[in-house]
């Protein structure tokens, strides 16, 4: 049986690389049509663009994985099928449900690498590409992101900001500090405050103090309330916020503690966090619809069932997008918005697998 087994798995893994590299491809292909128009007015040279693709290229396989999985189940088993070699392990006395394992192992093993690949090596690509479209092509201002998530933000003039934490919905800021410097680069007044936000006005710092350093003696002036000079509107420091695409499942929980401490609300950052597992178990998902569609074959041909897995992704992402939606809006609990394609789709595809049984 081990032999078997190792066959479908390689019949299933060939398929699957290929239809990775095609899709791969193609993503590439249509995301550089539609940046190209950015990417001359930017006058970015090659390097450039070849850098960010490279960054970018962990978060894309995570997203073609599922219908890589999809489609080699259903083309490796419908070849089976169509050459009578599922025919004849079945007269081995070898179920449906067996037969399905090896292809059901491999979604399995494609869960664990998308987990793996969004937990470990997506985030830190991602922020490198998006550093590279915000500064190297859109010509943003620089900033940096701390692990903590924090912000350091190199504003108008000689002036940084440094910021604990955004929500950039609110147009609020919690632990801000405004750094002003000289022409020579010398600390000449430093601004701390627990809080700020956007108004009519301008920007509003509380509870802090003002440090005057061009002054003799040094001057102290705490404050309840006070404008600050701040020339970026909210919407640029939404910019540089962290993206939970950004941060990994630990470092987007710890994000979450804070929010909620800090008395912001962490709805949709709590439906980002469940939908990282979500998304990383569709390839599970989508290698047991594989194998129900790539078993019934035999009646109607591989290319009808590839034609289903179609309508099947869309209506699966489209139900996924429509959870998560909802939950970040509060109409669903943030664990079942992202869940429930899952749930509904798994469940369909488990029905339709057990009566393939014999």
């Amino acid at each position: 049986m081990r032999l078997l087994d190792r066959y479908i798995v390689r019949e299933c893994l060939k398929i699957m690389g290929f239809c990775l590299v095609v899709f791969v491809g193609v993503y590439l292909i249509v995301d550089l049509f539609e940046k190209l128009k950015g990417f001359l007015e930017a006058r970015s040279d090659m390097a450039t663009i070849v850098r960010y693709y490279v960054f970018r290229l962990p978060k894309i396989f995570t997203e073609v994985l599922p219908a890589s999985v999809s489609l080699a189940c259903v083309i490796s088993l419908g070849s089976m099928a169509k050459n009578n070699e599922v025919l004849a392990m079945k007269m081995g006395q070898v179920s449906a449900l067996r037969i399905a394992l090896p292809c059901i192992g491999v979604g399995l093993a494609a869960s664990v690498a998308a987990w793996t690949t969004v937990e470990y090596i997506v985030p830190p690509a991602t922020e490198r590409a998006l550093n590279i479209e915000r500064t190297e092509i859109r010509h943003l201002p620089a900033h940096r992101v701390t692990r903590e998530s924090d912000i350091w933000y190199h504003a108008q003039g000689n002036r940084f900001v440094h910021i604990a934490l955004i929500e950039p919905l609110a147009g609020q800021i919690r632990g801000i500090s405004i750094f002003d410097l000289s022409p020579s680069f010398d600390l000449i007044r430093r601004v701390d405050a627990r809080e700020a936000s956007w108004g009519p006005q301008g920007w509003t710092v509380r509870d802090g103090y003002q440090l005057e350093l061009n002054t003799s003696p040094i001057r102290i002036t705490p404050f309840r309330e006070m404008q600050v000079e701040l020339q970026e509107r909210p919407e640029e420091f939404a910019r540089v916020a962290r993206l939970p695409e950004e941060m990994s499942y630990s470092q987007l929980r710890e994000y979450i503690d804070k929010l909620v401490k800090s008395g912001v609300s962490a709805t949709r950052y709590m439906v980002d966090l469940h939908a990282k597992t979500a998304i990383a178990s569709v390839s599970l998902i989508m290698a047991v619809i594989g194998v129900s569609f790539g078993l019934r074959t035999g009646r109607a041909g591989v290319m009808l069932w590839v034609g289903a897995c179609i309508p099947t992704g869309f209506a699966y992402y489209m139900l996924l997008s429509l959870g998560i939606s909802l939950a970040r809006g509060g109409a669903l609990p943030p664990l079942l918005g992202p869940w429930i394609a899952n749930l509904l789709f798994g469940a369909a595809s488990l029905i339709s697998l057990w009566r393939l049984r014999g």
